[in-house]
């Protein structure tokens, strides 16, 4: 009597896990397609994208000083915009990604937002530049950028393209392994000051993203999947040994006859 009352006990937390494995492997994958519908871009949190209010502010920068108080495009913090992801890791620890503008009028801007996922541990420096391709020179000796970095709220550089001639650096701090996702929203603008003479010219730079700590690198966060395969697991487990019991129990119940 006594083990037929332990053996209903353990078919019944078998039955619990078995459930809860079917659960979150459902959830997983359910995820896992969700997440491959649109591979190449995540959605930038509402509360990093703040509206800017159009102002009349005369641009007070100096030539090639690589700062600059001109007055920001006006934005909608309700636009879902789309970030495209940059992925830093130990395999892969620098990206470049092309930036294309053209037929651009004195006034006219145009915003990129990106996703830098950085998997480390201890300490590293994310490192931003923009290269203009030879032969778009012309565009490149007015074309403003504006490198804000959202997570922090920092405006990183406020120049002429141009003009960057060194990389714009963010140092992370970590005492684990983790994947730290940093926000970037670029601005490529022409001052209401530049001449029709710069009209419909086109331009291709490349924005380049790379860390030397190479050593510091990990390998990309796979806990989701890796979950999900324990899990699974655990849901065989239990439904095998479950089964077993079952059969057991029936088998004893009919030599009982």
């Amino acid at each position: 009597m006594e083990q037929k009352k332990k053996t209903k006990i353990i078919i019944i937390i078998l039955a619990v896990l078995l459930g809860l494995s079917l659960l979150v492997l459902a959830g997983t994958l359910i995820r896992a397609r969700l997440t491959d519908s649109d591979p190449g871009t995540v959605t930038v949190p509402d509360n990093l994208i703040t509206p800017e209010e159009d102002t009349e502010t005369e641009d007070t920068r100096t030539p090639g000083s690589g700062t600059s108080s001109a007055p920001a495009p006006a934005q909608s913090a309700a636009a879902a915009q789309k970030a495209a992801t940059i992925a830093l890791y130990n395999k892969h620890p620098e990206d470049n990604t092309p930036f294309t503008v053209g037929n651009m009028f004195p006034g006219d801007s145009e915003t990129k937002y990106f996703c830098v996922q950085v998997s480390y541990h201890d300490k590293v420096t994310v490192h931003y530049k923009a290269v203009v391709r030879p032969g778009y020179e012309k565009l490149a000796q007015v074309l403003q950028v504006r490198v804000k970095l959202l997570t922090t709220g920092e405006t990183l550089y406020d120049g002429g393209i141009a003009a960057m001639s060194q990389s714009l650096a963010h140092k992370l701090a970590s005492e684990s392994s983790v994947t730290q996702e940093l926000y970037y929203e670029i601005t490529a603008y022409l001052d209401t000051s530049v001449g029709n003479a710069y009209q419909n010219q086109d331009l291709i730079a490349d924005f380049q993203w790379w860390v030397e700590e190479t050593g510091s690198l990990d390998s990309p966060e796979t806990g989701d999947a890796s979950r999900g395969v324990l899990w699974a697991v655990a849901g065989v487990c239990s439904g095998g040994l479950l089964l077993l019991l079952v059969l057991r129990k029936r088998k004893e119940g009919e030599a009982d006859v």
